[in-house]
């Protein structure tokens, strides 16, 4: 049975991802939001530590880590900034799609960039009739020749904007089944739509996807005539960096609001010093260490390629559960100051206490 405990590499992994986070993306104070230019000059420093290659083999320019090393990565990069998380998750499931379905000479050529950061890896599934259903995919995938062409809607992917060149893993409905092909965001017939503003997740470099006859290599159709248990593995190993970003957002939520009340007073204390609210964010702690060991567990099985679909997907939905609690706790806390706390964060280096 996978260790729920990290190896002396994983803590280091761990050590060096806070340090990154403190120098690089908190050095000057808070982020500001709602800068998506910023934040793609931001996500492409993290190849300097690399984390947009660290599930990509060493021998073609990654750093040949597994899913628990992601998640490590995921969960510290959330704790600093969830948006900038969200980039890499994306970045690391379509590294993972390539991994998964791509021949020798389809990796040697594709993943490379990824790994370099050169490229940001995309997802294109959900689309707006079918939603996530792989199953009722409405984008068709017709071959001609040399040449493949992909027509109808995607949207909701992450990490494509005008002007950056994206490595999009699609998935379309081919005449054998589900098919799974890689297009550039410079294909022909590839067109950006409206980009999508959601509340909390400023800045996010996130479009709807129009492909009117989009072109693109048949040597980028990596698989055809897939089902449903074929997909199983990616989906699984994104469900757990989904998980791992909802452990370091309930992290922030907790070591902000335990800062807050050891420095507000009400009724001659600390409200640290109330059992009440001290009580409130035990449990608070208790559900993080929860989701910890969970976590470690879950990647520990996955990486030993063990069967663990039902358990990732509880996990998921355990994980995402309790940072709404952990969340509206820490809002209730902080009550008048509950939604401007952020603007009151120091740094990450001295939020860490490690």
């Amino acid at each position: 049975m996978p260790s729920c405990e990290e190896n002396d590499l994983q803590s280091m992994l761990r050590a060096q991802a806070c340090d990154f986070c403190a120098r690089i993306l908190k050095e000057d104070g808070l982020m500001p939001q709602g800068d998506e230019g910023l934040l793609l000059l931001r996500f492409r420093a993290l190849k300097g530590a690399g984390y947009p290659g660290i599930l990509i083999p060493t021998e073609m320019g990654g750093e040949g880590g597994g899913w628990a090393e992601a998640a490590i990565v995921i969960e510290e990069l959330a704790l600093a900034d969830p948006v900038l998380a969200m980039m890499l998750l994306s970045h690391l499931v379509c590294t993972a799609g390539l991994l998964l379905w791509a021949d020798g000479r389809q990796a040697a050529d594709l993943l490379p960039p990824l790994a370099r950061c050169d490229v940001l890896g995309a997802v294109a599934l959900t689309e707006p009739e079918a939603g996530t259903d792989f199953a009722d995919l409405r984008t068709s995938l017709e071959r001609k020749g040399e040449a493949c062409y992909a027509s109808g809607n995607k949207c909701f992917v992450t990490n494509t904007a005008p002007g950056e060149e994206s490595g999009l893993l699609a998935f379309l409905k081919g005449p054998e089944g589900i098919a799974a092909a890689y297009i550039s965001s410079s294909s022909p017939g590839l067109h950006l739509a409206h980009r999508y503003r959601f509340s909390g997740w400023e800045g996010l470099p996130n479009h709807a996807l129009v492909l009117q006859d989009c072109a693109f290599p048949a040597g980028n159709l990596l698989r055809e005539g897939m089902v449903r248990d074929d997909l199983l593995s990616l989906f699984d190993g994104a469900a757990l960096l989904v998980a791992a970003m909802a452990a370091g957002m309930a992290r922030a939520c907790l070591e902000t609001v335990s800062r807050y009340a050891g420095e507000r007073r009400q009724g001659g204390r600390a409200l640290a010093g109330h059992q009440a609210l001290y009580f409130r964010m035990s449990d608070m702690a208790t559900s993080i260490e929860s989701m910890k060991i969970s976590l470690q567990a879950a990647a520990g099985r996955l990486d030993a390629g063990d069967p663990c679909h039902c358990e990732l997907c509880m996990l998921k939905l355990f994980v995402s559960g309790k940072l709404e609690e952990i969340a509206s706790s820490a809002v209730e806390l902080a009550g008048g100051y509950g939604y401007t706390l952020k603007r009151r964060q120091r740094p990450h280096r001295e939020r860490q206490g490690r």
